[in-house]
């Protein structure tokens, strides 16, 4: 009909003109498939979330003798504090607690598994309390000796394991008095070569 009234020109025309149009549209009808969404991409944002290394989030500690806590610090606020007699040695076991002043549990904190995180690990790829270490350092060394070789306390392998059941994540350290006087110490968290934590307050430690 078109061609009746208007000629073949005009069909022609009209043909190349719809031809144009659903050249233009055909790109728009296939980009538009679930894996083209730029936003979305779940595996990404899970392997990124994996990649973290985790560390122990300590809010504070107390200090423990024979079962009884002698010092508490926590949020910027302590009490308490440790006394040693001349020529004595004591043990000092630490609990680090987190922010609602629960226990940590050491053992449940573990690198990576590849063994490779930013606290300067090792490549065994083992986790919990082995990783973890104390750094104490401050004090005056004429006042108190501080041994910190668990070794010394567990020559046996079977003594480490009840050493575990009876004080948990306890991270143990020998106090020894020189002198009488008083200092302070400066305590930390180690995992690897890094620290986790780093107390806020000094502890005070009399020796008589």
């Amino acid at each position: 009909m078109f061609t009746r009234f208007y000629g073949s020109g005009f069909s022609v025309a009209f043909s190349r003109l719809m031809l144009l149009t659903f050249v233009a549209v055909l790109p728009l009808m296939g980009g538009c498939g679930e894996d083209d969404n730029p936003i979305v991409d779940d595996d990404h944002d899970h392997e990124h979330e994996a990649d973290a290394p985790l560390h122990a989030d300590a809010d504070g500690f107390n200090l423990e003798i024979n079962g009884e806590v002698v010092y508490h610090q926590h949020q910027g606020t302590h009490e308490g504090g440790l006394t040693v007699g001349v020529g004595e040695e004591i043990e000092v076991h630490v609990h680090f607690i987190d922010a609602n002043e629960a226990e940590l549990h050491l053992d449940e904190v573990a690198p990576p598994p590849d063994g490779d995180d930013d606290h300067g690990d090792d490549d065994h790829g083992h986790g919990g309390a082995e990783f973890f270490s104390l750094g104490l350092s401050g004090y005056d060394a004429s006042i108190i000796q501080i041994h910190l070789d668990e070794e010394e306390h567990a020559e046996e392998e079977h003594a480490e394991e009840e050493h575990h059941e009876e004080h948990g994540d306890a991270l143990p350290f020998g106090l020894e008095g020189l002198k009488a006087g008083k200092t302070e110490i400066k305590l930390q968290l180690l995992h690897g070569n890094h620290p986790d934590f780093t107390a806020a307050l000094l502890i005070p430690v009399t020796v008589q």
